[in-house]
């Protein structure tokens, strides 16, 4: 069965609890790239996100999986985030998620991979046994009309998966 249901959902990465996860014994965070750090196809990470990420650095081993094709692009942004960035990840596929969790030195356990699409970045977690935290998306008015229906339709399932959610709050 296709899990799909994430462990929290927040607005922003900026709203989670870094408190919280460290209680939790999380030691690492992997990220999505595109519509979670930073907007889609641009090299812009917000100041926000910038600044928070500095914080989790203090605390976190952190990694970016993208299934962005674009390797020069997806590298900058691990060189400006100042970590390792996988392009081409085929999330769902664990392979690469995988491959992330060897570099990061942890397992699974404890990481927590952090994304907007359930059916890429929540899913791959569920199936390696992470806690997976789901994001709203930076940009949506700014996707092509499939990916939007997308999103809807993942939206749904969760919702009919689970009437409530667990959401991580600021302490």
């Amino acid at each position: 069965m296709i899990k799909l249901k994430p462990t929290y959902i927040v607005e922003r990465v900026t709203d989670i609890n870094l408190n919280d996860l460290k209680a939790d014994n999380i030691k690492g965070m992997i990220f999505d790239l595109d519509n979670t750090l930073m907007h889609p196809k641009t090299s812009y990470l917000p100041e926000d996100i910038e600044k928070w990420l500095d914080l989790v650095k203090n605390d976190f081993k952190i990694a970016i999986l993208s299934n962005n094709p674009y390797t020069k692009y997806v590298k900058e942004a691990g060189e400006r985030v100042g970590c390792v960035a996988y392009e081409r990840a085929g999330k769902p596929r664990r392979k690469a998620a995988i491959r992330a969790l060897k570099d990061l030195d942890l397992l699974p356990g404890e990481v927590v991979i952090i994304g907007d699409r359930p059916l890429t970045d929540i899913w791959v977690g569920q199936r390696l046994g992470m806690v997976t935290i789901l994001v709203d998306p930076l940009l949506k008015h700014e996707e092509v009309w499939i990916i939007r229906y997308l999103r809807k339709l993942e939206r749904i399932f969760i919702a009919k998966a689970s009437k409530t959610f667990t959401q991580l709050e600021e302490k």
